[in-house]
């Protein structure tokens, strides 16, 4: 019996088959039954199944998709158990292919290995396309291990990204639907195009970080939650630049801007909870032209908002919208305003006795000039 299923994870008695062999650098490793346990037949496991790795069997596993057995490889997890790096990748020189994830029981990927890495990558020569079938967890649970994916991702759900390892994504994709940073970092890193350009919103809870490893990661529609996470720039020296939708703040966050600038949608309409703080970190001044700088637009925060905004490098609460993009910067605090009243007020005190002299030199000339006649001729005559 065949089972499809279209936006919602698959619930199935799944056959579980752990990695036990592989041909290595290429082949057809994937779809070859001997190198499973158990035997899992002549394609390989597929559809609603659970392909396991461990300890045993080769380090890459290839999918020969111009094999005959179709271009597209279904599978219903994929789950790093032990061991060390495993690389899944197309190993066929001529033709593109496609591995279907279709969230067994809500899962896609998982990770329990320590200090390794599970990655899903394209061949030499073609291209492994990776298709969420339904939304889903990708976990990754040591802090020390990663999971990598540096193909195109296709989907209409989203995914959840739990566990305190991280996510990094380096291809261009057209995901959909919402994504949730629950736990660990998942990092943005495309290079000519967006990870997460398609996504309706992110949202980063609490312990969870979202890092933008590189420039326009982002849709300029897609909102940004900020529930208690982190959202982290880019960490070079070069300055990057973002362009996200309207932000919201769920609960006391942090934005470590590092070298990137980043643009948000109007946020104005936005309900920021009350009682919480947005936290700034890394801002830099105009001077500086390494990144570390936010806009909302003229009017793109309300009042309220500014208020709830903290320059933690400057020990600044507050902040104001400036200049014609609507930039984010901080408001002196009042005790800074004092103090620079004060010293003023010093300067002036210090110097007041030349400040004098030269404004009754300055005034004298016009006092001459505007005397009436008859003074001046009294004064003429004694």
């Amino acid at each position: 019996m065949v089972v499809f299923a279209l936006g919602v994870a698959t619930h199935l008695r799944a056959a579980t088959y752990t990695w036990s062999g592989g041909s290595g650098g290429g082949g057809d490793a994937w779809r070859n039954a001997n190198n499973w346990s158990p035997s899992s037949g002549q394609g390989g496991p597929g559809t609603g199944d659970m392909a396991v790795f461990s300890t045993k069997g080769s380090a890459t596993i290839g999918i020969n998709f111009n094999d005959g057995r179709g271009l597209v490889a279904p599978i219903g997890t994929i789950f790093l158990s032990a061991g060390g790096n495993r690389t899944i990748f197309n190993s066929s020189g001529n033709t593109a292919g496609t591995l279907r994830l279709e969230s067994l029981n809500g899962q896609l990927l998982i990770n329990q290995a320590t200090n390794a890495t599970l990655t899903l990558s394209n061949g030499a020569s073609q291209a492994m396309a990776v298709h969420f079938a339904a939304a889903g967890t990708i976990q990754v649970t040591a802090t020390n291990s990663s999971i990598v994916i540096n193909s195109a991702i296709s989907g209409r759900h989203g995914f959840t990204k739990t566990g305190g390892g991280l996510l990094r994504l380096e291809g261009v994709n057209s995901l959909g639907g919402p994504v949730t940073v629950a736990g660990g970092e998942l990092a943005l890193a495309a290079i000519k195009g967006a990870s997460l350009g398609a996504v309706t919103s992110v949202r980063v809870r609490s312990g969870a970080a979202l890092r933008l490893a590189t420039a326009e990661q982002l849709g300029s529609a897609t909102g940004l939650d900020l529930a208690g996470g982190t959202l982290r720039g880019s960490s070079g020296q070069t300055a990057v630049v973002e362009t996200a939708g309207k932000l919201t703040l769920s609960a006391s966050s942090t934005i470590d801007l590092q070298a990137t600038t980043i643009t948000f949608a109007d946020s104005s309409s936005v309900v920021w909870c009350s009682g919480t703080a947005l936290t700034i970190t890394n801002w830099r001044s105009v001077a500086d032209p390494q990144g570390g700088r936010i806009y909302f637009g003229i009017g793109g925060l309300t009042s309220t908002q500014l208020a709830q905004v903290y320059f933690s490098d400057l020990g600044i609460q507050g902040a104001q919208l400036a200049g014609p993009y609507g930039e984010l910067m901080p408001i002196p605090e009042a005790p800074v305003a004092a103090a620079a009243a004060a010293l003023v007020g010093f300067i002036v005190w210090r110097e007041r006795r030349p400040l004098l002299r030269a404004v009754q030199q300055r005034l004298a000339p016009r006092f001459r000039a505007s005397a009436p006649p008859a003074d001046r001729h009294r004064s003429a005559g004694g």
